[in-house]
């Protein structure tokens, strides 16, 4: 049994090698409602597919939770929008996120519409600053509905 695990585990770690081989790194911060968050993504996991994974703080607190730390994953899918002379990069996502709040343990789902503006035209190609909105539903500690709203900045390796 534990060569079976050790192998499962050895090929995942490669295939995961392999799939980050061929895509980009990002890493950024944001705030806005409920929080602020720092968080780290990989482009194109699957063709025009993102995943991020965020850590955060509810300063604004959350309807039975409280405030405290959130943790949560997105995934993010780039559309292809004709923006003009205006290079945003639009994209649709969304995720599960929990709550570890004073007063309780939270969880929900946001889902949210998105847009980063790369700063190429001022020397930064690797800086992009985005905004994302939507809605989001609380499961726990109650059935409840909500939003998410963000700017933030992301940096591109």
């Amino acid at each position: 049994m534990r060569k079976l695990l050790i192998s499962l585990i050895a090929i995942a770690a490669l295939g995961t090698g392999g799939v980050f081989a061929q895509s980009g790194f990002w890493a950024g911060v944001s705030g806005g409602y409920p929080g602020a968050q720092v968080h780290f993504g990989v482009e194109n996991v699957f063709p025009n597919l993102d995943v991020r994974g965020n850590l955060g703080f509810s300063y604004f607190g959350l309807v039975g939770v409280g405030t405290g730390l959130g943790i949560g994953a997105d995934v993010l899918y780039n559309l292809d929008v004709d923006t003009g002379m205006v290079p945003i990069d639009v994209y649709v996502g969304g995720g599960p996120n929990i709550a570890i709040g004073a007063v309780a343990l939270g969880f929900s789902i946001d889902a949210f519409v998105g847009g980063e503006y790369r700063l190429g035209e001022l020397n930064l190609p690797e800086g992009g600053v985005f905004l994302e909105l939507g809605p989001a539903i609380r499961i726990m500690p109650a059935f409840t509905a909500g939003f998410v709203g963000r700017a933030g900045f992301n940096w591109h390796f």
